[in-house]
């Protein structure tokens, strides 16, 4: 591992908090480039006993794909490799998640993932499934030969059960090298900084802002011969890296296998070539182009396709490539997300220089408040860069006011759709919105999420049963948002006063997150007390929060609770409304 990944996780005690599992939340955070990882550890965590080896599962509907990931920490680094017997027992996770035909005959950890997964995998929405093995060992071929064969075993498991024509499953060992790997690559994009040569049939050069490029017809051999060379350090500016070609024979990787054995004369036809990031390169000059450094950010499935098939007729095959020397780090990252197939524009990217949201972004700044963007991204070292306290995620800050505000299901199941859909945006974020009330609903969602954290973390010794109930429905995906919305239904009998219009709820001082979240706290603590009883049918039905009329009951139950009950909490809810300006 190298100096700067342990610095880089040193420097992360954020994610203390999840023990053994903080390296398993940077790797995923690094590389499906999450703004907030808080919030997806606080669903997507299933480690604890009885888990069957399933210590996180990652289901996102948007980007229609799932990770199942087992973690292990070694205590003694200088083990050879981490147990084949951990990897193996991903066999375990996948026959319990994808093989069980019920519910009731999953553990109850994990009856909530398995819902949410096969209702995605029913709908049809999952098209790539990864199977993660993380550790802070060394790789080893056995290990990843274990992994292939889980990801061959998921998929049969899958075909026999759904429509598996578009999916893709594959398997990876997440160790020392990979991760250094990934987190190398997303500081400098290019990792392989060799000077090559290659042969051409015909080359130009293309200029633009900040940019330049070499435009050539090469062979594919050539580039086999560097995936064969370099592997997945290829792909460092792709750090989803090439899928592999355990999938249906409608798979792209099969297709381009298929063509490259059958029709090698139609290759540079039928495929859409690479393009890479390099360092620098030298004008054609007569039947060869020098280059230095590549990280291929569009083509790592033609890579990775080519570089694992023999076709008889190899030297026939060609293909076109575009080198692009950029040395301006903002336009490298949008030459990255927006030729890179696998992380593709998101939803709020298409919002970021909104009117309302560039008037948010000032107006966070004014209230000392970091972090908050607008929905547009940085690259992924500034996303893994940013542990303190006082940040604000805006797509994590969407999903909050689309749950107060009554859109639960929005919030947790279509998160993309706040962004992408102009009814649901404007909903969410009306042109009255102010910087103030997002801290104010943004700050009710950490507070319930640090609370299920909390209840986690004394998960190992004697609970009270009301613990144990609350930790039960807290398991439940989908909990935290299901909270944010009764909890906005239910604020008139808080600060007993009218409230009008939820949207110009507000603390009248200027807080701090931190601050913030604390004020909430003994107001969530009273609340949630609650939600077992209250606000679990919504969630262990079918739909889950899809199905708005058992949440609409749920939700006025429970505020008719809340207001019978609010004499008995007064104390607290009257501390807590002084703080408010509604």
């Amino acid at each position: 591992m190298t100096d700067a990944l342990k610095a880089a996780l040193a420097q992360r005690d954020d994610l203390n908090r999840y023990g053994t599992a903080k390296r398993m939340l940077f790797a995923l955070q690094l590389s499906l480039d999450l703004e907030d990882v808080h919030s997806v550890a606080t669903t997507a965590l299933t480690d604890g006993p009885d888990d069957k080896s399933c210590d996180l599962v990652y289901i996102d509907r948007d980007s229609h794909s799932m990770i199942l990931a087992q973690g292990y920490e070694a205590g003694n680094t200088n083990q050879a490799q981490a147990p084949l017997k951990k990897a193996t027992s991903l066999h375990q996770a996948v026959n319990w998640l994808f093989g069980s035909r019920s519910e009731s005959d999953v553990p109850q950890r994990l009856r909530s993932s398995w819902r949410e997964l096969n209702e995605a995998l029913a709908d049809g929405v999952i098209k790539t499934i990864e199977i993660w093995f993380v550790h802070n060992l060394p790789e080893n071929h056995q290990i990843a030969e274990e992994l292939q064969a889980v990801a061959n075993a998921t998929y049969r498991i899958i075909a026999a059960r759904y429509n598996a024509d578009d999916l893709s499953v594959t398997g990876a060992e997440i160790g020392q090298e990979t991760l250094s790997d990934r987190y190398e690559g997303s500081r400098t994009p290019i990792l392989v900084g060799d000077e090559f040569t290659i042969p051409v049939t015909g080359a130009f050069t293309e200029t633009g802002e900040n940019w330049s490029a070499l435009c050539a017809s090469i062979p594919a051999i050539w580039l086999r011969a560097q995936f064969s060379t370099h592997k997945e350090r290829l792909f460092s500016a792709n750090i989803r890296g090439y899928l592999g070609s355990t999938r249906s024979q409608s798979n792209i990787n099969n297709g381009i296998q298929a063509t490259a054995r059958e029709q090698p004369g139609r290759f540079w036809a039928y495929n859409n070539g690479i393009t890479a990031l390099v360092h620098s390169f030298e004008p054609p000059e007569g039947d060869t182009v020098k280059i230095t450094g590549i990280a291929i950010v569009n083509g790592a499935q033609t890579t990775g396709a080519l570089g694992s098939t023999e076709p008889e007729s190899m030297d026939e095959i060609r293909l076109l490539a575009r080198f692009i020397k950029c040395d301006d780090a903002a336009t490298v990252q949008d030459i990255i997300r927006f030729n890179n197939r696998q992380n593709p524009t998101q939803a709020s990217d298409f919002r970021s220089n909104d009117r309302v949201q560039s008037r948010l972004v000032k107006d966070f700044e004014k209230l000392g408040v970091v972090g908050y963007n607008g929905g547009r991204r940085g690259g992924a070292e500034d996303v893994i860069r940013r542990p303190g306290e006082n940040q604000l995620a805006a797509s994590v800050a969407a999903q909050a006011l689309a749950a107060f505000h009554g859109r639960p299901d929005v919030a947790y199941h279509e998160k993309g759709q706040i962004w992408e859909q102009d009814e649901i945006y404007s909903t969410v974020f009306p042109e009255r919105i102010s910087a103030r009330h997002i801290l104010f609903v943004y700050s009710l969602l950490r507070s319930l999420e640090q609370s299920k954290t909390a209840l986690g973390s004394r998960s190992g010794g004697p609970q009270t049963q009301r613990d144990q109930e609350l930790a039960k429905w807290f398991g439940m995906r989908g909990s935290t948002f299901l909270a944010v919305a009764a909890i906005g239904a239910s604020i008139e009998s808080v600060l007993d006063i009218p409230v009008p219009d939820r949207y110009d709820l507000e603390f009248n001082k200027n807080l701090t997150i931190p601050k913030a979240i604390d004020a909430w706290r003994p107001v969530t603590t009273a609340l949630l007390s609650l939600a077992p009883d209250q606000l679990s049918s919504p969630l262990s039905s079918t739909g889950g929060l899809r199905n708005r009329a058992a949440v609409e009951s749920a939700i006025g139950t429970y505020r008719a609770v809340v207001s019978a009950t609010s004499q008995v909490n007064k104390p607290i809810y009257s501390d807590f409304a002084e703080k408010v300006k509604a």
